[in-house]
């Protein structure tokens, strides 16, 4: 057999020994490992099967919230709105759930598109969560609109790229731990006014600028999570602190008597000791001299993050413009850069592209490099109609998506942004109605 591998495939006669050794095993072993992989294949494929057919029978409303000219509320508001997006939580899904109905948590997406000279914030939700977020926004922003406008993807080609346009973008994953805090817009709020930073403000003002066929689209999935987080986050605290957890159980049966099982088997063989046996504590110091201060800091800002809702969030860029014009993408992956950098921290955490996601050039390396990143710019398209969630999905708190995904302050002047022009309402209650068919009185 050795002799077979060696001239057929023309390699060294130990590298045949080693394809025939692998290829007697396989003969001995392939009725266990087959089926193995057949039936995980399978399951793989049943899983997707049924989560296409749930999302399928979802219906889904887009609404656009177009916003009043001088907003001087501060991404708090927002807060209050992703959490009545938490409300949906099951708590846990049952097994059928998940494994005969192909359900998930039930999310919402928010998104900002900027295109032909205007910027839109979009809601994308079911209809039965649709007055629940109406009310949400209107208890914070009471001079907004909310419309329901038709969905912008539908307008869109169902494969990109083709040979008129191409795209370009990426979906952002957390450098460090999900547990560890982002900068929120808390360190950038003054309290005299001038002296603010609306964190998107820029941002906004340039997607404004997308002309003729160029546009850039952000999308906000936000999946409700659940106790597990927390527990991570309790975790990192103690290991940044160097609390060690105290584990369940123990090496021996202790009964009531004061003993393990071990002291008893060996009661026969050994005289017992009087001596009360003390926990050696090798090398113990006051926390205060060990705990550096930086070291405290982020366990806060952990304890903060934690102590607020999450969401298992998906962050995606898309960038699309036509073939033949000067090439911008690069350019405009920068903004997208440039824009979430702001909430990066050495010290705590950072918000990167996934090199798995991205469509750069740089970061595909290897043979039929042009051909692979035409299929990485399909699927970063197709994830984005699709509403596809990431597989390392960052975990962020209402106030990290405040601060990621709000309406801008007064401060943006832009005339593309689409805003209310004027605050519309009812006639009050007592106000006279004339009626026209009446003759007025005569004259005094």
């Amino acid at each position: 057999m050795a002799s077979f591998f060696s001239s057929l495939f023309s390699v060294p006669p130990v590298l045949g020994s080693v394809f025939g050794s692998v290829w007697t095993v396989w003969g001995y072993t392939w009725w266990i490992i087959l089926p193995i992989v057949t039936a995980a294949a399978f399951w793989e494929s049943w899983h997707y099967y049924i989560h296409v057919r749930w999302l399928k029978k979802m219906d889904w409303q887009i609404l656009e919230i177009k916003i009043p000219k001088n907003v001087l509320k501060t991404p708090k508001a927002m807060e209050q709105i992703f959490a009545a997006a938490h409300t949906p939580y099951s708590y846990g899904l049952r097994w059928y759930q998940k494994h005969l109905e192909g359900r998930d948590e039930d999310f919402f997406s928010f998104e900002l598109v900027g295109r032909a000279g205007e910027t839109h914030f979009y809601l994308r939700t079911q209809k039965d969560y649709r007055k629940m977020m109406e009310s949400a926004i209107y208890g914070q922003y009471p001079e907004a609109q909310i419309v329901e406008v038709e969905d912008y993807l539908k307008q869109m080609p169902h494969v990109l790229p083709n040979k008129d346009l191409d795209v370009d973008g990426f979906e952002e994953i957390f450098a460090k731990p999900a547990p560890y805090p982002l900068r929120t817009y808390i360190s950038f709020e003054d309290p005299v006014e001038e002296r603010r930073v609306d964190t998107i403000a820029s941002f906004v003002e340039a997607l404004s600028k997308m002309q003729g066929d160029q546009q850039f689209w952000m999308q906000l999935i936000i999946v409700p999570a659940g106790l597990k987080f927390v527990e991570e986050g309790e975790e990192q605290i103690n290991k940044l602190l160097g609390i060690e957890e105290k584990k369940e159980g123990g090496s021996g049966l202790k009964f009531d008597l004061g003993f393990t099982l071990g002291e008893a088997i060996a009661a026969p063989f050994e005289h017992p000791s009087m001596e009360v046996k003390k926990d050696e504590k090798k090398g113990e110091r006051p926390q205060r001299f060990i705990v550096s201060p930086a070291k405290k800091e982020l366990a806060e800002g952990i304890q903060r993050k934690i102590g607020k809702l999450v969401f298992d969030t998906t962050l995606r860029f898309v960038y699309i413009e036509r073939r033949g014009e000067t090439p911008e993408g690069g350019k405009h992956a920068t903004l997208a850069h440039s824009y979430i950098r702001q909430f990066n921290t050495h010290d705590s955490n950072q918000l990167r592209p996934d090199k798995i996601t991205t469509t750069a050039s740089y970061a595909v390396h290897g043979p039929f490099k042009k051909l692979r990143v035409s299929w990485r710019k399909r699927v970063l398209y197709e994830r984005y109609l699709h509403f596809s969630h990431q597989s390392k999905a960052p975990v962020l708190n209402i106030e990290e998506l405040a601060t990621i995904f709000h309406f801008p302050t007064g401060a943006v002047s832009t005339t593309e942004l689409a805003k209310v022009e004027s605050r519309t309402g009812t006639p009050p209650a007592g106000l006279p109605i004339v009626d026209e068919t009446t003759p007025a009185p005569p004259a005094v």
